[in-house]
């Protein structure tokens, strides 16, 4: 029988573990909270007594840890047999080799749990896999979040709905979830090697701690200090929430990567709802999405929204791109001030124009992002002079800027628009909520 305490230790095993070769470890991925003075104690603490006691007294072995990499790690001490631990896995449908979150499935332990057990299995989840870092917020320090970070590495989609399914279930309501693929990382720049950021699922805190626990010490404290700070509302239920109008896509070049699973390679999504709706989640909002999907021209850019680097780079890009859709097209060059590209009403279909002017004009980046106030940035630089290349006969196509004086270039383009919409014909075929490029 798998009882309250075994639930805990396979939680832990399942959410950061990893067996092999008659063993195994469990990965604390804790990085800088986890590394505070504060928390190092009272972690050590649970780790020797009430985790090393759980493994003592229901499968014969101690376990201690070591500190590597602002991580840590709980392994096993002279363990002699596995046989136990990995029958308990087998009885919840859980994998038994290698990293347990790669090929994990959670539909017969959801079926077969009960009661205490499952918040002790889920709180083994928590303590190895939940973030409590203060940069997670829903944009002010009055929303502090539970992050649920699961790597991209796993690529293990299923697991995410499963888990965010199963805790929705049971009266949390998420707030956001960040899935691992292009179009949530880098829906703007379809260039961006950095997009695979791996999964998160968002809760704010009271909504998490009103229905789910930590077992050890320092993460319950920690997430009742911070839900102090909570004053905004929770979110409205999934499968009653609207959809806001979602800023279109573009198609990423690593949009067909083996990276991604089959279910989700090859695909475009608007907003994480759509991969909700399209894995199986019965609480997406289905019609929100359906609506979205029925519109996908509106939602799609063919060509990059918002790319930026600097001026060989971006313009080597520029050209690339014109040669292939603009055949028998000429190119034209403009130079104008700041001030008066703002006030040209031929550029206002640009929505990501004032965003690209900041980082062109900015005295200081952060990797691509400009430092400061956007506004104040191109307040400041109303004379300096940019140089747009553009076709001259082809309205609503993207175009290239470029600040002479830093090298540092842009190109932005249009979704909405008869141009583009032309192109995603030829590109894109849908399939029920399916956005599938041919």
């Amino acid at each position: 029988m798998i009882n309250h305490e075994k639930s805990y230790l396979i939680g832990l095993l399942l959410g950061g573990g990893k067996i092999s070769d008659e063993t195994f470890i469990i990965e604390l991925p804790f990085e800088k909270w986890g590394m505070q003075p504060a928390n190092m104690n009272i972690i050590a603490v649970d780790i020797l007594t009430k985790i090393c006691n759980s493994f003592v007294e229901n499968y014969n072995f101690s376990v201690t840890y070591k500190i590597g990499n602002k991580r840590w790690f709980i392994k096993p001490i002279n363990v002699t047999n596995l046989k136990p631990i990995i029958d308990d896995l087998i009885s919840l449908g859980l994998p038994i080799s290698g990293v347990l979150l790669n090929t994990a499935d959670l539909s017969v332990a959801k079926e077969k749990l009960t009661g205490v057990a499952i918040e002790s299995f889920l709180s083994g989840i928590f303590d190895t896999r939940a973030s409590l870092t203060l940069s997670h917020r829903r944009f002010v320090g009055q929303a502090p979040i539970v992050s649920l970070e699961i790597p991209g590495s796993t690529k293990n989609f299923k697991f995410v709905v499963q888990i965010c399914s199963w805790l929705t279930s049971l009266g949390s309501v998420t707030d956001q979830i960040l899935y691992n693929h292009p179009c949530q990382h880098s829906a703007a720049d379809p260039t961006y090697k950095g997009w695979k950021k791996g999964f998160k699922i968002r809760f704010l805190v009271k909504s998490f701690i009103a229905n789910h626990s930590f077992a050890m010490k320092a993460k319950t404290f920690d997430a009742n200090q911070i839900e102090k700070s909570q004053i905004v509302d929770d979110q409205t239920p999934c499968i009653s929430r609207i959809i806001r109008k979602p800023s279109p896509v573009s198609i990423h070049k690593d949009i067909n990567s083996n990276s991604l699973p089959p279910e989700v390679r090859n695909k475009l999504f608007f907003h994480y709802h759509h991969f909700c709706a399209v894995l199986g989640c019965p609480f997406a909002p289905i019609k929100q999405v359906e609506n979205i999907v029925s519109n996908y021209k509106k939602f799609i850019s063919v060509f990059p929204r918002l790319l930026k680097g600097e001026t060989a780079e971006i313009y080597s890009q520029y050209q690339a791109l014109a040669e292939k859709n603009f055949v028998n097209t000429e190119l034209e060059t403009i130079e104008t001030e700041v001030n008066d590209l703002l006030h040209n009403k031929e550029f206002h279909i640009y929505k990501e124009l004032e965003i690209g002017l900041a980082y062109l004009l900015s005295a200081k980046l952060n990797g691509k992002r400009h430092i400061g106030s956007q506004a104040d940035i191109i307040k400041s630089n109303q004379n300096v002079k940019i140089k747009i290349i553009k076709p001259t006969l082809i309205q609503e196509t993207p175009i290239y800027l470029e600040n002479s004086k830093n090298k540092r270039a842009i190109i932005i383009s249009i979704a909405d628009c008869e141009f583009n919409r032309r192109i995603i014909e030829k590109l894109i075929k849908t399939t029920n909520l399916e956005v599938i490029i041919k």
